[in-house]
Protein backbone atom coordinates (compact mmCIF):
# COMPACT_ATOMS: atom_id res chain seq x y z
CA UNK A 1 0.00 0.00 0.00
CA UNK A 2 1.38 3.64 -0.70
CA UNK A 3 1.94 5.80 1.93
CA UNK A 4 -0.78 8.91 1.24
CA UNK A 5 -0.02 12.66 1.01
CA UNK A 6 0.92 13.51 4.74
CA UNK A 7 3.32 10.79 5.21
CA UNK A 8 5.03 12.15 2.65
CA UNK A 9 5.09 14.90 3.31
CA UNK A 10 6.62 14.67 6.90
CA UNK A 11 9.15 12.56 5.59
CA UNK A 12 10.39 15.35 2.93
CA UNK A 13 10.10 17.80 5.49
CA UNK A 14 12.06 15.11 7.84
CA UNK A 15 15.07 14.70 5.21
CA UNK A 16 15.30 18.37 4.59
CA UNK A 17 15.41 19.05 8.30
CA UNK A 18 17.92 16.43 9.36
CA UNK A 19 20.29 17.01 5.97
CA UNK A 20 20.53 21.02 6.13
CA UNK A 21 23.38 21.44 9.04
CA UNK A 22 24.21 24.32 7.06
CA UNK A 23 21.47 27.06 8.89
CA UNK A 24 22.26 28.30 12.08
CA UNK A 25 19.99 27.19 14.73
CA UNK A 26 20.48 31.08 15.93
CA UNK A 27 19.80 34.37 13.92
CA UNK A 28 22.06 37.41 14.72
CA UNK A 29 20.65 40.56 16.20
CA UNK A 30 20.26 42.57 13.13
CA UNK A 31 21.06 45.94 14.99
CA UNK A 32 24.84 43.85 16.20
CA UNK A 33 27.76 44.25 13.71
CA UNK A 34 29.66 41.71 15.59
CA UNK A 35 27.01 39.10 15.54
CA UNK A 36 26.18 39.47 11.94
CA UNK A 37 29.86 39.36 11.02
CA UNK A 38 29.97 35.95 12.77
CA UNK A 39 27.03 34.22 11.52
CA UNK A 40 28.49 35.21 8.19
CA UNK A 41 31.85 34.11 9.01
CA UNK A 42 30.23 30.47 10.25
CA UNK A 43 28.64 30.21 6.82
CA UNK A 44 31.93 31.01 4.82
CA UNK A 45 33.61 28.03 6.61
CA UNK A 46 30.24 25.69 6.04
CA UNK A 47 30.58 26.17 2.38
CA UNK A 48 34.44 24.88 2.81
CA UNK A 49 33.95 21.05 2.22
CA UNK A 50 37.45 20.49 4.50
CA UNK A 51 35.09 21.89 7.26
CA UNK A 52 32.02 19.42 6.97
CA UNK A 53 33.25 16.91 8.97
CA UNK A 54 33.97 18.87 12.19
CA UNK A 55 30.92 20.62 11.84
CA UNK A 56 28.32 17.27 11.63
CA UNK A 57 30.79 16.03 14.45
CA UNK A 58 32.82 18.08 16.99
CA UNK A 59 30.87 19.01 20.84
CA UNK A 60 31.43 23.10 19.87
CA UNK A 61 33.16 25.64 18.17
CA UNK A 62 34.35 29.25 18.38
CA UNK A 63 34.70 31.75 15.20
CA UNK A 64 36.80 34.55 15.46
CA UNK A 65 34.63 36.51 12.52
CA UNK A 66 37.63 39.32 12.67
CA UNK A 67 41.48 38.59 13.04
CA UNK A 68 44.07 41.03 12.27
CA UNK A 69 47.54 40.07 11.83
CA UNK A 70 50.85 42.16 11.47
CA UNK A 71 54.27 40.58 11.14
CA UNK A 72 57.88 41.54 10.15
CA UNK A 73 60.34 39.09 12.05
CA UNK A 74 57.92 40.01 15.22
CA UNK A 75 54.20 39.81 14.93
CA UNK A 76 51.37 39.85 16.52
CA UNK A 77 47.80 39.61 16.05
CA UNK A 78 43.63 40.29 17.54
CA UNK A 79 40.51 38.82 16.78
CA UNK A 80 37.06 38.21 18.90
CA UNK A 81 34.33 36.62 18.15
CA UNK A 82 31.85 34.03 19.71
CA UNK A 83 31.69 30.47 21.51
CA UNK A 84 28.84 28.34 20.05
CA UNK A 85 27.38 25.23 21.35
CA UNK A 86 24.89 22.95 19.58
CA UNK A 87 25.07 26.00 17.23
CA UNK A 88 23.73 28.87 19.49
CA UNK A 89 26.61 31.59 20.65
CA UNK A 90 27.21 30.68 24.75
CA UNK A 91 29.89 33.26 25.25
CA UNK A 92 32.61 35.83 23.68
CA UNK A 93 36.07 35.18 22.66
CA UNK A 94 39.06 37.01 22.35
CA UNK A 95 42.44 36.30 20.76
CA UNK A 96 46.10 37.73 21.26
CA UNK A 97 48.77 36.59 19.31
CA UNK A 98 52.76 37.25 19.67
CA UNK A 99 54.96 35.49 17.37
CA UNK A 100 58.45 34.96 15.85
CA UNK A 101 60.27 33.63 13.09
CA UNK A 102 60.73 34.32 9.28
CA UNK A 103 57.38 36.26 8.81
CA UNK A 104 56.07 39.21 6.58
CA UNK A 105 53.16 40.76 5.76
CA UNK A 106 49.31 41.54 7.19
CA UNK A 107 46.31 39.73 6.92
CA UNK A 108 43.02 40.20 7.78
CA UNK A 109 41.13 36.80 8.52
CA UNK A 110 38.35 34.99 9.92
CA UNK A 111 39.40 31.79 12.25
CA UNK A 112 37.59 28.81 13.44
CA UNK A 113 38.16 26.61 15.95
CA UNK A 114 36.39 23.31 16.78
CA UNK A 115 35.92 21.01 19.85
CA UNK A 116 35.94 17.82 19.79
CA UNK A 117 34.29 17.25 23.07
CA UNK A 118 33.30 19.22 26.25
CA UNK A 119 36.76 18.49 27.84
CA UNK A 120 38.58 20.64 25.03
CA UNK A 121 36.01 23.34 25.34
CA UNK A 122 36.33 23.03 28.96
CA UNK A 123 40.05 23.86 28.75
CA UNK A 124 39.62 26.52 26.23
CA UNK A 125 37.41 28.43 28.56
CA UNK A 126 39.97 28.45 31.08
CA UNK A 127 41.95 30.73 29.12
CA UNK A 128 45.58 28.97 28.88
CA UNK A 129 48.20 29.97 27.04
CA UNK A 130 49.62 27.66 24.55
CA UNK A 131 52.42 27.91 22.05
CA UNK A 132 51.96 26.82 17.97
CA UNK A 133 53.60 26.68 14.64
CA UNK A 134 52.60 28.22 11.74
CA UNK A 135 53.59 27.83 8.60
CA UNK A 136 51.42 28.95 5.05
CA UNK A 137 51.16 31.36 2.42
CA UNK A 138 48.25 33.88 1.88
CA UNK A 139 47.47 36.53 -0.63
CA UNK A 140 44.73 38.81 -1.55
CA UNK A 141 41.57 37.16 -0.77
CA UNK A 142 43.29 33.55 -1.87
CA UNK A 143 44.66 31.55 1.35
CA UNK A 144 46.45 28.56 1.68
CA UNK A 145 47.32 27.07 5.10
CA UNK A 146 48.29 23.81 6.68
CA UNK A 147 45.34 23.43 9.20
CA UNK A 148 45.56 20.82 11.20
CA UNK A 149 43.61 17.33 12.50
CA UNK A 150 42.35 17.68 15.84
CA UNK A 151 45.54 17.89 18.20
CA UNK A 152 44.45 17.87 22.02
CA UNK A 153 40.81 17.86 21.57
CA UNK A 154 41.07 21.16 18.56
CA UNK A 155 40.99 21.58 15.30
CA UNK A 156 41.67 25.51 14.21
CA UNK A 157 41.03 26.51 10.31
CA UNK A 158 41.60 30.23 9.25
CA UNK A 159 39.50 31.85 6.03
CA UNK A 160 42.34 34.42 4.48
CA UNK A 161 39.81 37.63 3.49
CA UNK A 162 42.92 40.01 2.18
CA UNK A 163 46.33 40.87 3.08
CA UNK A 164 49.47 39.51 2.28
CA UNK A 165 51.46 37.31 4.29
CA UNK A 166 54.11 34.62 4.42
CA UNK A 167 55.60 32.43 7.61
CA UNK A 168 57.25 30.20 9.26
CA UNK A 169 57.15 31.20 12.82
CA UNK A 170 56.59 29.65 16.65
CA UNK A 171 53.45 31.89 18.32
CA UNK A 172 52.24 31.95 21.27
CA UNK A 173 48.46 33.00 21.82
CA UNK A 174 45.96 33.51 24.85
CA UNK A 175 42.40 33.03 24.25
CA UNK A 176 39.81 34.24 26.55
CA UNK A 177 36.04 33.66 27.33
CA UNK A 178 33.16 35.28 28.83
CA UNK A 179 29.54 34.12 29.05
CA UNK A 180 26.65 35.53 27.16
CA UNK A 181 24.31 37.17 29.95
Amino acid sequence: MRPGPLPALILALATVWTGSGAALAWEPDPESKAERRAAAAVERFRKQPRTEHYFENAHSYAVLHSVGRLSLGFGGAYGRGFVFEQDRPTGTTRFWQLSSGIQAGGRYFSMIIFFKDEEALEYYKLGKFELMGTAGFSLATLGASKDPAYHKGVAIFSNTKFGLMVEAAVAGAKFTYKPLE
